[in-house]
């Protein structure tokens, strides 16, 4: 019985010390948020659990911040969830059947299905524009609408931009897609286009309505 007790008693403490620790680190990110930005209203500070829907807004003064730092700070994109929306996106066109995105640290890679009727052309140009409206300016599109493309993105769903070879598998990889028509915008053109299916444009992009 005693030893049982002991036993109960240890796991007990341990269950205590680490949710403790848990605490303690969960407080040192808010208060590492909290010296970050301005003091005041609730709405000059991050939203830990924003309401759906509710827009995103952070204020800075510019005494807070490391100029230095701030110039050399990498710009930096949750790069899982632009892949999952240049996809979503894309699909809302009646035009297309389906979609493969991978988001490097500059490049967009995507692959897809048009439907028979449509011109490979006008398909390529949609869904480079549709990407392009969607990331950072600095970002490169390529599309290939040849079905091995399916293949090869796949093949980097479980890949690191730290990876030995990484650069020459993307290199490998882009100069195929060249051989599929590419859309409109010009690579050396870092300008994004004003148009895709969540933007207002007078172009005909055959989405459902």
């Amino acid at each position: 019985m005693n030893k049982l007790m002991k036993i109960t008693i240890f796991f007990t403490l341990f269950a205590l010390i680490a949710a403790g620790c848990q605490e303690t680190k969960e407080e040192e990110a808010k208060n590492m948020m909290d010296d970050d930005t301005l003091n005041g209203n609730a709405m000059d500070g991050y939203n830990d659990k924003p309401k759906d829907g509710q827009v995103g807004y952070v204020r800075f003064n510019k005494q807070q911040l490391n100029q230095d730092a701030e110039k050399n700070r990498e710009i930096k994109v949750n790069r899982e969830q632009m892949a999952d929306m240049i996809s979503r996106m894309i699909l809302r066109y009646d035009k297309f059947e389906d979609v493969a995105t991978v988001v490097t640290d500059n490049e967009v890679l995507v692959a897809y299905k048009k439907a028979d009727d449509t011109d490979r052309e006008s398909a390529a140009d949609m869904v480079q524009k549709t990407a392009y409206s969607l990331v950072p300016s600095f970002y490169h599109v390529y599309v290939s609408d040849n079905p091995a493309s399916f293949g090869d993105i796949q093949s980097l769903s479980n890949s690191t931009v730290y990876d030995q070879g990484y650069n020459d598998t993307i290199d490998s990889i882009i100069k195929k897609m060249k051989n599929s028509p590419q859309g409109k915008v010009q690579e050396e053109n870092s300008n994004q286009p004003n148009v895709g299916p969540n933007m207002d444009t007078k172009d005909k992009t055959g989405m459902e309505n």
